[in-house]
């Protein structure tokens, strides 16, 4: 449950997804800080200075990655001589998790002005790595639609479950009002 919080670098990635200018990427830091707050990881809550510092930090990141990677040798040796260390694994983590597509689209639908987010099922899991649905992946895809609460429906509306729809079904995902 813990992963299912928002992190900075959940933030930063959805931001640049939707590819928006500086005051439209405030205007939705502010509206998740005052709508959201409950799902932000708990280092976030009470700080909301933090929670954008961080978040612009590793936007900048990823959009400048290779340039901070190639530099990343001469800030070990900086921070050797400052007696601090360096966690490398904040600089070069893998940047994707299954659940980014849940946090992704609730803020999409709630702060980035869309009604509903449709994906095939296979896509879906394609673009995390998996090739078939398990009772285990059906099991993290209900838990994130309750957590984040969505509900999932077939093309016209229909009500469906991620249990048997088939996977080249288009699935339109909506946030529960």
């Amino acid at each position: 449950m813990y992963g299912l919080f928002y992190s900075a670098i959940d933030i930063a990635l959805v931001l640049r997804d939707m590819n928006l200018g500086c005051r439209e990427e405030n205007k939705i830091l502010d509206l998740i800080w005052n709508n959201d707050v409950a799902l932000l990881s708990e280092s976030y809550r009470e700080n909301k200075r933090k929670f954008i510092l961080d978040t612009y930090h590793w936007l900048h990141y990823i959009f400048d990655k290779e340039a901070i990677d190639m530099e990343l040798t001469a800030i070990q040796r900086d921070f050797e001589h400052t007696n601090k260390t360096l966690q490398i694994n904040q600089l070069s983590s893998e940047l994707s998790d299954f659940d980014l597509f849940f946090k992704s689209a609730r803020i999409k639908m709630l702060y980035g002005g869309s009604d509903y987010v449709r994906i095939k099922l296979r896509t879906l899991l394609n673009k995390y790595g998996y090739k078939r649905r398990s009772p285990l992946i059906i099991q993290y895809i209900r838990s994130c639609m309750d957590f984040y609460k969505l509900e999932v429906n077939r093309r016209g509306g229909i009500p469906c479950s991620i249990d048997n729809v088939r996977l080249d079904e288009m699935l339109i995902f909506r946030v529960i009002s």
